[in-house]
């Protein structure tokens, strides 16, 4: 039974921090932070206090309220996110944000610097240029400036390797060959300003600079370096033709659009960097009974939470309440001045006008496709005679070759989409040679012992790759697990003849559906099985390989465990470390002359 509001409240200090409501299950179920703690938490109880609509479907579950007192507001700030992110309350915006950003830069302390991928900003001098949401917009800058002005990309230990003939880049004119002295360390460095005034945006004044190169070249008859920058010129051209730039400075910005609609929100951020858009994220949030501004405010203070790249200003078209709060906060965490902007003209208005666009249209692209997969998810209910809608699928495999290194895959389908952030691998730790009925008892008691946790919901629909003989074994260990009238269950079967299509059998019914005219219903049940094998067959690959290079190099005398890892990691494979020279492994970490000797005569 829910407290009375006096009991709620009568603890609650007037002393800023955050206060964290509980259900009767004692889970938190919103997070909040407030200057005044019990003024705060009394307008969730009164009728002229807090009006968002959220707040009559939060009281009903409240059933205690707990408070931590801190020092001031940007400590509340911090410890909010920090326990909302542990927690992820019903009531808190949920930003589901997976993706790994990642970030091109050129080394500043390496002779002939390397155009790299990164994740991690440092503080070493070097440039970095990013984030990149998408790996696609990543590979086609580097792409680009490999093409351009051909700095390498290798690792220092393949730079050494290749003294005598430069690697395949060279040769496909996408690196100069600082390795095998192609290129002088003068003409290299060039070669690096150039690429870093692309970089950082200044473009034009780099095409002026290569066609005066250029016409000094075809002065001096050598045509063949003309060519060279004349085809640079071409691809900067273009580059400079198809590339909007809406901004009126060179600053870092995050722009952030926000599409409203049904009490459902979509939001796109941009990426500008150097006066160009270079890629966007964008999330969806549904549920949160909130107004804009503070879906706005939940999610800077969620999306800039861990090591994120903050840039010098973020601009926004809606106002948060604590925008000087969330100011200080981003520029203590990036250690220099950050603005949360809200423009009305210009340049900056026209950004944020393409945000919000960007916005509206990911919102209703998402939509017609979630209208498409529900109604073919109702199809497949039909022609299946479900008791419910599918909208959660898992799919188990076992994996294993003569009933070594087995192994086992789930992968998850929500809304007829893969939900890769919820495949799971398996190694098969009770079961020893090829039992593929036992092997399967012990995934699934593994998996369902989980049930009751944060992001192990179970499924509507559980998929098994096979016939009659494989569904009852996974309808067995259900019912032993108490699983079995929580869910629907059903196996595939393929074909036995040519041509024929796969049989769907059903837990409970006896006669196996051919879904004929359902075909496309049978496609998402197919894509979900082999999607099924091939993740469990990827897995079951790695850790064999991994096994097999390992035992190849048991008992090498000076062969341990870190200079296996070592060898592995370089060359890849067995095969490729017996045709190694003996002086490229002795140019290994950890290696030397001795060892390497040692190891070659082994393989002989």
């Amino acid at each position: 039974m829910l407290k009375s509001k006096k009991s709620l409240l009568e603890n609650i200090p007037k002393k800023t921090g955050i206060y964290i409501m509980r259900n009767t299950s004692g889970k938190p179920v919103y997070i909040g932070k407030a200057k005044d703690l019990k003024s705060r938490v009394s307008s969730y109880f009164n009728q002229s206090g807090d009006n968002r609509p959220q707040i009559n479907y939060l009281v009903k579950e409240i059933d205690t309220i707990d408070f931590i007192v801190t020092k001031g507001e940007r400590e509340a700030l911090i410890l909010e996110n920090s326990l909302i992110k542990t927690h992820k309350p019903k009531y808190n915006i949920r930003l589901k944000d997976d993706k790994s950003y990642s970030f091109l830069t050129i080394t500043n302390k390496d002779k002939f610097p390397k155009l790299l991928r990164t994740r991690r900003v440092r503080e070493d001098g070097s440039l970095y240029y990013g984030p990149f949401a998408s790996a696609g917009a990543l590979k086609q800058t580097k792409h680009l400036v490999h093409k351009l002005f051909q700095l390498r990309d290798c690792t220092d230990e393949k730079f050494k390797r290749h003294w005598q003939r430069p690697c395949l880049n060279y040769n496909l004119n996408l690196c100069l060959g600082p390795c095998a002295e192609k290129v002088s360390h003068e003409k290299y460095s060039d070669a690096v300003t150039q690429a870093k005034s692309f970089l950082s945006g200044d473009k034009k004044q780099l095409v002026s600079i290569l066609k005066k190169d250029m016409y000094r070249a075809a002065e001096e008859t050598n045509f063949e370096e003309a060519a060279y920058l004349r085809d640079q010129i071409k691809l900067l051209t273009n580059d400079l033709d198809v590339q909007k730039v809406l901004s009126s400075n060179f600053d870092d910005k995050d722009i952030i659009g926000i599409f409203e609609a049904d009490e459902s929100f979509e939001i796109i951020v941009l990426f500008s960097r150097f006066g160009s858009i270079i890629d966007k994220s964008e999330f969806s949030i549904s549920g949160a009974y909130t107004n804009k501004g503070e879906i706005l405010q939940q999610f800077i203070g969620r999306f800039y939470q861990d090591g994120r790249y903050i840039p010098k200003e973020i601009i926004t078209g809606t106002a948060i309440s604590d925008k000087k709060l969330y100011e200080e906060w981003l520029s203590d965490k990036k250690g220099k001045k950050v603005l949360i902007s809200k423009p009305v003209r210009g340049a900056k208005l026209r950004l944020l006008a393409l945000a919000d666009k960007n916005a509206e249209e990911s919102f209703n692209k998402k939509i017609l496709s979630s209208k498409s997969n529900q109604d073919l998810l109702e199809s497949l209910k039909k022609s299946l005679s479900l008791k419910s809608l599918p909208k959660t699928i898992e799919c188990f495999d076992n994996s294993n070759i003569q009933g070594t290194n087995p192994v086992a895959s789930m992968v998850r389908f929500k809304d007829a989409m893969p939900d890769r952030q919820r495949y799971r691998r398996y190694k098969i730790k009770t079961v020893s040679g090829p039992d593929d009925y036992a092997s399967m008892n012990e995934v699934l008691t593994r998996r369902f012992k989980r049930a009751d946790e944060e992001g192990w919901e179970i499924p509507d629909l559980i998929v098994i790759d096979g016939g009659k003989g494989q569904l009852g074994v996974v309808s067995d260990v259900l019912s032993k697990l108490g699983y079995k009238d929580k869910l629907e269950l059903i196996s595939i079967a393929k074909g036995r003849k040519e041509g024929e299509l796969d049989k769907i059998y059903v837990d409970g019914i006896k006669t196996p559906f051919i879904l004929d005219d359902n075909k496309q219903g049978l496609y998402l049940l197919m894509r979900v099985r082999d999607e099924a094998h091939r993740f469990a067959i990827e897995y079951h690959k790695k850790k064999r390989g991994k096994e097999l290079v390992a035992s190849g190099l048991d008992n090498v005398p000076g062969i341990g465990r870190r200079r296996r890892i070592t060898l592995l990691n370089h060359f890849g494979s067995l095969g490729k470390i017996r045709s190694a020279s003996e002086d490229e492994i002795a140019r290994l970490p950890g290696m030397n002359k001795k060892v390497a000797g040692i190891l070659k005569e082994h393989f002989n």
